[in-house]
């Protein structure tokens, strides 16, 4: 075989190896892509992770507040105790005018957001009005970091703390600015 053969051989191969790989991301969040598609509602799908290295570059972050394991699980490190609004909610109200009211206090209807799991997930970009159709078809992993395109906003979920924390950031500084607790 000649190595032009080999060459172009090597290379559909490789094609077929990524393919092969965004398939399985793709799988990944295969439930809200179907949510997505049955809302007719357009998304773009980001594979590498680009959003979630912006937030490790950018935001400092630390070991979550009460989490004693050893496997780098992290929150951003922002004052609690500076917190401008902290607001009780049930779960079940995640899904109800009160969650978009207090979302909508902040960000309008019309920003972008790019949705980012830790784990592998890839990142997910839709409006705030298609996230705000059904926010618990999004946050649905035990954490999940949600932010606007413009990098002016990082909407963190911390399951086991039972929290939403509403982060803005000015100058690449965090100011907890909501914190959502549910009961």
């Amino acid at each position: 075989m000649d190595a032009e053969k080999t060459a172009e051989l090597k290379k559909r191969k490789q094609q077929l190896q990524e393919e092969v790989r965004l398939k399985g991301l793709r799988n990944r969040i295969a439930f809200q892509l179907a949510y997505l598609d049955e809302i007719d509602q357009p998304y773009t799908i980001h594979y590498e992770s680009e959003n979630l290295h912006w937030i490790y570059s950018t935001v400092q972050t630390r070991k979550k507040d009460g989490y004693f394991g050893i496997h780098g699980d992290f929150q951003m490190d922002v004052n609690d105790s500076t917190t401008i609004e902290t607001i009780e909610m049930r779960k079940e109200e995640l899904n109800s005018g009160k969650f978009q009211q207090q979302f909508l206090a902040l960000i309008p209807d019309t920003t972008n957001i790019v949705i980012c799991y830790d784990g592998g997930d890839p990142e997910l970009e839709i409006s705030a009005k298609t996230f705000l159709s059904n926010p618990t078809k999004f946050i649905s992993h035990p954490d999940t970091w949600i932010i606007t395109t413009d990098k002016k906003w990082i909407i963190e979920h911390i399951l086991d703390q039972e929290a939403i924390r509403f982060i803005q950031i000015q100058l690449s500084t965090p100011t907890l600015v909501k914190k959502i607790l549910f009961k």
